[in-house]
């Protein structure tokens, strides 16, 4: 496969020359992702779903269900999952038992998920920068940090994005309008960044993303909108979170995730998004 990889444990275990060090060009890549957030984001989705359970199951059970319908007539040599995270919207039994081999790609696989890919003898967790961006995003805050002019966000270019070719099956889980939030937290860390090149920037790395799930092969599942509203269901606001026209599809599946009922999300509102699974 010539999925861009950050780290494999398998290469590790077979091969002893492939480090986080030698793919990625400097010292210590973890530090880097910790650094940018993506570890404690990926612990409070836990976190979260512990808190809203009840909300969540029906959306999880929405994305594996059509995950699995979607991967019914592709060919089953092998199958990618982009976003596997903690595997709670990913029917990893299922396609294990559909493909010769399954790769899960995230940017962490926690202990648990390694522990769950290690019962299956075809599935393997590979770390992997699903945005393509992380690296150039780090850079580009490091260079400019301290300089009164820094160029446009429009000039960062993505590092490697994911070689998705060689796929009879790929599988965009609910990460489509994560890809940026992260990296757009942490150039605000260091720049005052208008709202239209902030959107910009979003749209691209959402573009290149979706342009990059080979056509015919593939099926995306994402929130598209976040909804808030205060408890008595007054003063209703909408965002919407991908840029793209996939969300116009007419044959997308549609339905609502009960995101936050708690509001631990945005204080004194409740949070709902609207979701659509396609395949492309």
């Amino acid at each position: 496969m010539k999925l861009f990889l950050i780290y494999s444990r398998k290469n590790e275990e077979t091969e002893g020359t492939m480090t986080l060090s030698s793919v990625f060009g400097f010292r210590s890549p973890e530090r880097i992702f910790r650094k940018m957030g993506y570890f404690g984001d990926q612990r409070g989705i836990l976190r979260r779903y512990r808190r809203e359970q009840s909300g969540w199951d029906i959306h999880l059970q929405n994305t594996q269900s059509f995950a699995i319908r979607s991967a019914q007539d592709k060919d089953r040599r092998s199958a990618i999952v982009l976003g596997s995270g903690w595997l709670l919207d990913v029917p990893l039994k299922e396609l294990s038992a559909m493909f010769g081999k399954v790769t899960l790609a995230d940017i962490r696989h926690p202990a648990q998920v390694r522990r769950r890919a290690e019962q299956l003898c075809n599935v393997t967790p590979e770390i992997c920068d699903i945005s393509g961006f992380a690296r150039s995003v780090y850079h580009y805050a490091q260079q400019y940090r301290r300089s009164r002019k820094r160029p446009p966000l429009d000039s960062i270019a993505p590092d490697r994005l994911p070689e998705l070719s060689d796929y009879g099956f790929v599988f965009s889980c609910n990460i489509l309008s994560q890809l940026s939030s992260l990296l757009e937290e942490y150039l605000l860390q260091y720049f005052e960044i208008q709202d239209e090149e902030l959107m910009a920037f979003r749209r691209k790395v959402q573009q290149l993303h979706i342009a990059g799930l080979p056509k015919g092969r593939s099926c995306l599942v994402t929130d598209f909108e976040e909804n808030t509203f205060r408890p008595t269901g007054e003063d209703p606001q909408k965002n919407i979170l991908i840029d793209h026209p996939v969300i116009q599809n007419p044959h997308a599946q549609r339905w609502v995730w009960h995101f936050d009922t708690r509001m631990t999300y945005s204080p004194g509102r409740i949070t709902s998004m609207e979701v659509l699974a396609v395949q492309l």
